[in-house]
């Protein structure tokens, strides 16, 4: 983590998601950071990433909240990214690789969800009818209710898998 702007852009984009929306890791101060659980709190007070941080995720996250991180970025998108080690200490933990349908899932859920809050906050990422993100589809600030709906139909489907696993 030595380049916290870049290893963001490099997940957003792999992930399918427009990485020009996001502010800058070394921007100042977020309000979101002062009040959340999660994350390097030391950031509040550096503009760099605290070393000692890089795997605090090891003791800070459950079980569920790795199995969600594995669900969503999916086993073969970490290990392409160099996050191997990462998905092994995860899987000793007991997070199962849950298979491409799930990933897919979560990702239509995390686009859904990137680009109503992208809209919400002035920007103009859109979906397609397939809940793909598309800057040549209809307008998800203009859809936002079709965008709720498309997004509790996934939710309802990942549930459902899920519950049957």
């Amino acid at each position: 983590m030595a380049h916290p702007d870049e290893e963001i852009q490099r997940l957003l984009t792999a992930l399918g998601c427009d990485p020009g929306g996001v502010a800058s890791a070394s921007m100042g101060r977020v309000d979101y950071l002062q009040s959340s659980s999660f994350g390097d709190r030391k950031i509040l007070e550096r503009n760099t990433i605290d070393e000692s941080s890089v795997k605090s995720w090891q003791s800070q996250l459950s079980v569920e909240e790795m199995q969600t991180v594995t669900d969503l970025v999916g086993a073969e998108l970490l290990v392409e990214l160099g996050y191997e080690q990462e998905l092994l200490h995860a899987q000793k933990a007991g997070v199962l690789d849950r298979g491409r349908e799930v990933t897919e899932l979560y990702r239509r859920i995390f686009r859904i969800w990137w680009d109503l809050r992208s809209a919400k906050a002035g920007g103009l990422s859109g979906l397609s009818h397939a809940g793909e993100s598309a800057h040549t589809t209809w307008n998800i600030s203009e859809n936002r209710d079709v965008a709720i709906e498309m997004l509790r139909g996934e939710v309802a489907r990942l549930e459902q898998i899920l519950g049957s696993s």
